[in-house]
């Protein structure tokens, strides 16, 4: 049980003092004392003293704590929709950083729907949470899924908080997040957007799928775990 709650606390560390030093009120403070370019460098440098021991932690640790399911429910379910989840994980998180949408950090394109964000308005921020809901669906142990469900956590937060600057700082961005959705495709099931297959990157989403299968097949030699093949 100790091992779970020492991940749970590294991850609170990550996540709050990533929120807390892009807050609207402490992050102005911050800039305007050390400059914008020293800001982005402390940001980074607490990001990463943060999540390195978050990840060392969790990887001489894996698997700790009570064991609550192998998988959630029938096996053949959780492993499928783990391959669809990750499938998905990896075309959001590579398009994503490939477009830099109008939800991103330090984006400037206007925040009008349009291909990718018809799906998700943060295509980075929803592959992290399709990340952590995939692995918990076959990792059941405490650790495990307070490491997993934490990165599902963290995203979604992280988003919600992201919006709520973007609503003040930039013009337009609320009708944006109006029209938009946060979990990919509910807009479009909302008939708030229309899927137009056509405005997605095709050429980018076969890249990250390639990505997926390898990263896939080679996952039991690089990060452990059995290959959930078809």
């Amino acid at each position: 049980m100790k091992e779970s709650f020492i991940v749970l606390l590294w991850w609170l560390l990550f996540g709050g003092s990533h929120i807390a030093l892009s807050s609207p009120r402490l992050r102005p403070r911050l800039v305007a004392r050390l400059g914008e370019r020293p800001f982005q460098g402390f940001y980074s440098l607490v990001a990463f003293a943060t999540l390195v021991p978050l990840f060392g932690y969790y990887f001489r640790h894996k698997h700790a704590g009570p064991q609550l399911w192998r998988t959630f429910g029938p096996y053949l379910l959780a492993r499928d929709l783990n391959l669809i989840f990750m499938a998905l994980a990896f075309v959001l998180l590579i398009s994503g950083l490939v477009s830099r949408p109008p939800s991103a950090m330090l984006s400037s394109s206007t925040p009008e729907p349009y291909g990718l964000t018809r799906i998700t308005r943060h295509p980075t921020f929803a592959a992290f949470f399709l990340f952590g809901l995939a692995h918990c669906l076959v990792n059941g142990s405490l650790g495990d899924l307070i490491f997993f469900g934490g990165f599902s956590v963290f995203a979604w937060i992280g988003a919600w908080h992201q919006d709520m600057r973007k609503v003040v700082e930039v013009p337009g961005y609320a009708e944006f997040k109006a029209a938009t959705s946060f979990l990919p495709f509910a807009a479009i099931i909302n008939k708030k957007q229309p899927l137009n297959l056509s405005e997605l990157r095709w050429g980018v989403v076969l890249v990250a799928l390639v990505v997926f299968y390898v990263v896939r097949a080679y996952h039991p030699s690089l990060f452990g775990g059995v290959l959930m093949t078809l």
